[in-house]
């Protein structure tokens, strides 16, 4: 089998938890996980683990019961460590109307290749060849350097959830969704992450919500089949409409009273009023000390994350840079 560095896949929801008509934030993740997961294991030509997912704007929501396309390619490489570059489409055009495509949200994903022994095996260097595959290549390896600084913000936060809205999910670990070593995929838990932020924001503010912005999620650990999961979900700032939440999944053996971090993220959730806007929503006030430390820590994250969003596309020309999306141009299907 040929080793190849880009991917595409076709996908299609046509019922969901949520009661909007639009695919949940955690499926379209999903999605991604997927196409980006076969984009790795085809280049590496061995079994992957999910260790980062990257930040995702949603500039367009994702409709359901609509086929949906998800483009991955290999845009750079570490010694054991595969980035891959993804963007999720719809196709436009109506009756008597230009067809075309639009970008509904892109996404990195990193993923490190397993040995036969389940640790990290070296893969092969991707090289780019065009000055286009260069600027990709050299903006995947910056991007690691604001990673870092988020996740030191994300693991500095207390684990109490003080006075703001907060829930936990806790489940045993049962899914098809695994790896073919049996470990849970990275999509799977980015679901759970999304279904655990949707419901605190909706306790807040008391009405239907949807991601907005997700992602950025650093995987410490694996989950197995069996584990007892617990997602903790606590609101941590508030905007005149938008609500971020702040998520950790932790797991291990049913019997361990102290379970490890699987990983964290911080969703951007909005109420959308049905009319393509979103609700204005009461301001979440700080009042302990704790609750201020981690409105802080959560300002701080999130301009560190738009540091991301907002830098000038490398995929195209700098009057055409991608506001709002972690990255650019990829081909048209």
């Amino acid at each position: 089998m040929p080793r190849r560095s880009s991917i595409e896949l076709t996908f299609r929801e046509v019922t969901g938890t949520s009661r909007e008509t639009t695919v949940a934030a955690g499926v379209v993740v999903d999605w991604i996980d997927k196409t980006a997961y076969a984009c790795a294991a085809s280049w590496t030509r061995a079994s992957c683990v999910t260790t980062y997912v990257g930040n995702m704007h949603f500039s367009v929501a994702v409709p359901r019961d609509t086929p949906v396309t998800v483009q991955a390619r290999v845009v750079h490489t570490g010694r054991t460590s595969v980035h891959v570059q993804t963007r999720v489409l719809i196709r436009t055009g109506g009756p008597g109307e230009q067809p075309g495509w639009k970008t509904c949200t892109e996404c990195f994903m990193i993923y490190v290749a397993l040995g036969a022994d389940g640790e990290p095996a070296p893969v092969p260097p991707f090289e780019p060849s065009t000055e286009l595959e260069r600027r990709r290549d050299v903006d995947a390896a910056q991007r690691m350097v604001y990673r870092r600084k988020v996740e030191e913000q994300i693991q500095s936060l207390p684990s109490g959830f003080a006075t703001s809205e907060a829930l936990t999910l806790r489940f045993l670990a049962e899914t098809d969704e695994r790896y073919p070593d049996g470990k849970i995929r990275g999509g799977a838990v980015m679901k759970w992450i999304d279904l655990a932020a949707e419901i605190c924001a909706e306790r807040y503010c008391g009405y239907d919500v949807a991601s907005v912005l997700t992602g950025g999620v650093r995987f410490y650990r694996p989950i197995t089949i069996g584990d007892l999961v617990e997602v903790d979900a606590r609101l941590v700032l508030t905007g005149t409409k938008s609500m971020h939440v702040l998520v950790r999944v932790r797991a291990g053996d049913r019997w361990e009273r102290n379970p490890q971090v699987v990983a964290y993220g911080l969703p951007v959730m909005v109420a959308p009023d049905g009319r393509g806007s979103a609700r204005r929503i009461t301001r979440w006030e700080p009042i302990s000390d704790e609750d201020h430390m981690v409105a802080e820590k959560a300002r701080r994250i999130r301009d560190l994350r738009n540091a991301t969003l907002l830098t000038p596309s490398p995929y195209s020309d700098a009057s055409e840079s991608s506001e709002g999306s972690e990255t650019a141009e990829l081909s048209t299907p």
